[in-house]
């Protein structure tokens, strides 16, 4: 299982963006996102993202972790 990597909220928005998923709503800082009938919300704040908000997002879009991570480390 590959380490859950840190970075910045803008940049897993963009691999999020190249893997499928739309941003459908921006309200403030929070990005709703929607991959395949499922959403959830990206906080973009100018802190990393950490580790449990990266693999709760990913849940809650129905993306599986390692295969994102292995996608991340190829593009």
């Amino acid at each position: 299982m590959p380490k859950i990597p840190i970075i910045k909220p803008k940049d897993f928005l963009k691999y999020l963006s190249m893997y499928g998923c739309e941003i459908i709503n921006v309200n403030g800082s929070h990005h709703k996102v929607i991959y395949k009938n499922n959403t959830s919300t990206v906080a973009v704040h100018k802190k990393d993202f950490d580790r449990g908000s990266f693999s709760g997002v990913l849940k809650q879009l129905g993306i599986d972790m390692n295969e994102f991570i292995e996608f991340m480390k190829n593009n």
